[in-house]
């Protein structure tokens, strides 16, 4: 067994912020966005009871896990979520925003192959697998180009943006996760049986429509795509639309 083995972090950490039910049968696992955590779905729970359990995961490097170094390749970090959803007792459903959705797309296409599909897939805020994002590389910007891209893509309250200490202590994981999604590439493989939902907004100008529907490419099941108002986090207001979609695709899965 290697070092790297050993020292693995528990589905607990991962997981830390689930809203455990005792008579869920469905798990849905949240993905967040760059620099996001998984304390941006807690607001969600109210949304969920009964047969379906909200699970935010627990990125390296943010909240609880602050001391822990950013993930550097989605694919390894897709490896390793896989093989804990994997284990669990519940049916899988994924829900991702952004880079959240290539994390989640990447670890159903695992979970498959582990032979535990997800039921339904959901993402929001990213194109298609197949097209690289972003366009241009803004990992390595200078600080304050950086921080204006940031307030450009209405990733943080304003009120972040006037505590310096706060976002030298938010950057680097910020700029971490971006540099891996400017590495990321999407690699051939067997399609998803699931369905897949996807959402974008009609202000986002990164993620046009027309970005969005070769989603439809990754998977033989049903797709489908709805526009809603707003620029990139549209994901925010209208949080309680997305959801009544979730949950009846929830229900029929």
């Amino acid at each position: 067994m290697s070092s790297h083995q050993i020292h693995r972090p528990s589905a607990r950490l991962w997981f830390d912020h689930r809203f455990r039910s005792a008579t869920a049968s469905h798990s849905l696992y949240c993905f967040p966005f760059a620099g996001g955590s998984a304390t941006y779905y807690a607001d969600w729970v109210r949304d969920f009871t009964g047969p379906v359990e909200l699970v935010p995961v627990q990125l390296p490097g943010r909240g609880a896990r602050m001391s822990e170094p950013p993930a550097t390749d989605m694919l390894h970090l897709a490896d390793e979520i896989a093989e804990l959803i994997a284990a669990e007792p519940t049916e899988p459903l994924l829900f991702g925003h952004s880079m959240g959705a290539i994390l989640a797309f990447e670890v159903s296409r695992r979970l498959m192959a582990l032979g535990r599909p997800v039921r339904h897939l959901f993402v929001s805020g990213r194109p298609a697998p197949t097209i690289a994002r972003p366009v241009h590389r803004v990992s390595d910007l200078p600080r304050d180009d950086f921080v204006q891209m940031l307030r450009e893509y209405g990733a943080a309250d304003e009120a972040v943006f006037d505590h310096a200490e706060l976002l030298d202590l938010l950057i680097p994981t910020i700029r971490a996760d971006f540099a891996m999604i400017e590495k990321y590439r999407c690699e051939q493989g067997p399609l998803l049986s699931c369905p897949v939902s996807a959402w974008c907004g009609d202000g986002d100008p990164e993620v046009p429509p027309t970005a969005m529907r070769p989603w439809a490419d990754q998977t033989s099941g049903a797709f489908t795509l709805s526009v809603l108002p707003g620029g990139h986090f549209f994901l925010t207001e209208n949080r309680s639309r997305i959801l009544r979609t979730v949950h009846a695709a929830i229900r029929a899965a």
